[in-house]
């Protein structure tokens, strides 16, 4: 019974004690926050003598400047986007010439002109012209060009050239520096040699600047002028023909049959050469096999030549026993 009190006395105090270090810990961290409080307000005093910067903020400069809320604020806009416009639009016309006399009227209303522009009224009229249109009114150049014509196809393009734009100038920018700083060591040089390298290089520094300055107003340009390509084609009329009677029956059947004789020729005419060279490559091949055919063969040779010689020699034999001398007469023999 002892051992238990015990036991449980000494949890009582175990617990006493962790409850009052958690309450001594919770204590230190409130008090660490004021003291912060306290330097952030000495901070705050010592920002209220600095003059006042684009990134304070107007609760009494709490922020300072070099804080990330302040580098946001100061950061500088991007520029406006460059964009280019370009678009081609196919019409269909009856007068392909007088739609684009409307074409350029419409373009010069909206402040445009005209950058090029083709004709032919002979054979298959049609008319191409190149608009350049000031690039806030595309959308009016375009609906206006649809009401002139039918319609066969319209594509509009926008290229992004703001990054383009940007590189070109600061490049400029630091080819004017350039050249700035040696129109100045050119003014104080007093030795030939260095003032005709300084000049060299100067040269060379106002031809790339200038390039540069070309290509920026060429850029400028192609942003503030949308480039529109026009294409009007004539308008076709499909007619057909339609025999009425049967002259005109015959007639049409005699015009096919023309046509397909003229046809055959053509396609004959085509074949000719074909013909040709496939008869000489066959004549060739037929010359190449006769010649083949008639020479002999040398194991042929050999085997006729074998079974004649058995049938020369039996003759010979034959005719030996004719040939011999008579056997001599008993009387003969006797005397």
């Amino acid at each position: 019974m002892k051992r238990k009190i015990l036991v449980i006395g000494v949890l009582a105090s175990t617990l006493l004690l962790a409850g009052c270090s958690a309450f001594g810990s919770s204590s230190s961290n409130a008090s660490g926050p004021s003291g912060g409080s306290g330097t952030s307000g000495g901070s705050s005093g010592t920002s209220e003598v600095v003059p006042d910067e684009p990134g304070a903020s107007d609760s009494g400069g709490s922020l300072a400047a070099g804080a990330p809320g302040a580098g946001r604020d100061a950061a500088p806009l991007l520029p406006d986007a460059q964009v280019v416009t370009t678009g081609t639009i196919a019409l269909r016309a009856d007068d392909p010439v007088g739609t684009a006399d409307r074409a350029v009227a419409l373009a010069t209303g909206l402040g445009g002109h005209v950058d090029n522009r083709t004709e032919q009224s002979s054979g298959q009229a049609r008319a191409d012209l190149v608009l350049r249109i000031p690039s806030a009114r595309v959308d009016e150049a375009v609906d206006g060009l649809k009401t002139l014509a039918t319609v066969d196809s319209v594509a509009i393009t926008a290229t992004d050239v703001t990054a383009q734009v940007s590189d070109v100038n600061a490049r400029i920018t630091a080819l004017q520096t350039s050249v700035n700083r040696l129109l100045d060591l050119m003014a104080k040089a007093s030795d030939t040699t260095d003032l005709i390298a300084l000049e060299s290089t100067l040269s060379e520094r106002q031809a790339d600047l200038d390039g540069l300055t070309a290509q920026k107003n060429a850029i400028a340009d192609t942003v503030q002028y949308s480039s529109i390509t026009v294409s009007i084609a004539r308008t076709e009329a499909v007619a057909v023909a339609t025999p009425g009677d049967f002259w005109s029956g015959l007639g049409t059947g005699w015009s096919s049959l023309v046509t397909a004789l003229s046809a055959a020729l053509v396609a004959f005419g085509v074949l000719v050469p074909w013909l040709v060279t496939l008869g000489v490559i066959a004549l060739a091949v037929l010359a190449i096999i006769r010649l083949a055919a008639r020479r002999p063969r040398p194991a042929a040779t050999a085997a006729r030549a074998a079974t004649a010689t058995p049938a020369a020699a039996t003759p010979a034999a034959t005719a030996a026993p004719a040939t011999a001398a008579p056997d001599p007469s008993p009387s003969e023999t006797s005397s």
